[in-house]
């Protein structure tokens, strides 16, 4: 268990989460993929504890590359990433059949 009461299971290097490895949170959300000294780095998933789900490339603990961001009602971004927000070309779709593919800017 770690400080913040959450859980990891994985490869560690010197004492830092490090390599393929799972981590649960006290609030259920779960990251399960690749780290690079303590951060999501690389291709991981995360499931948020309200279902919704991201997963694809990380850097420095942030979706950073490509990645889709499916959400609980049914709505889909796949597409670029930068900082954590959708950046670049993308698709989204929504509920109701609404679709939108272009470019997006991180604000």
């Amino acid at each position: 268990m770690l400080d913040d009461k959450s859980v990891y299971e994985g490869e560690w290097s010197n004492g830092k989460k490090h390599g393929k490895g799972k981590q649960i949170w006290i609030d259920g959300s779960i990251y399960e993929g690749y780290w690079f000294e303590n951060q999501a780095n690389g291709f991981g998933r995360l499931i948020h504890n309200d279902g919704d789900v991201y997963e694809g490339e990380w850097q420095n603990d942030k979706a950073w590359g490509h990645g889709r961001y499916l959400h609980m009602d049914g709505a889909e971004y796949n597409g670029e990433w930068q900082d954590d927000k959708q950046h670049g070309k993308g698709i989204e779709k929504w509920p109701d059949g609404a679709v939108y593919e272009g470019e997006y800017l991180a604000g």
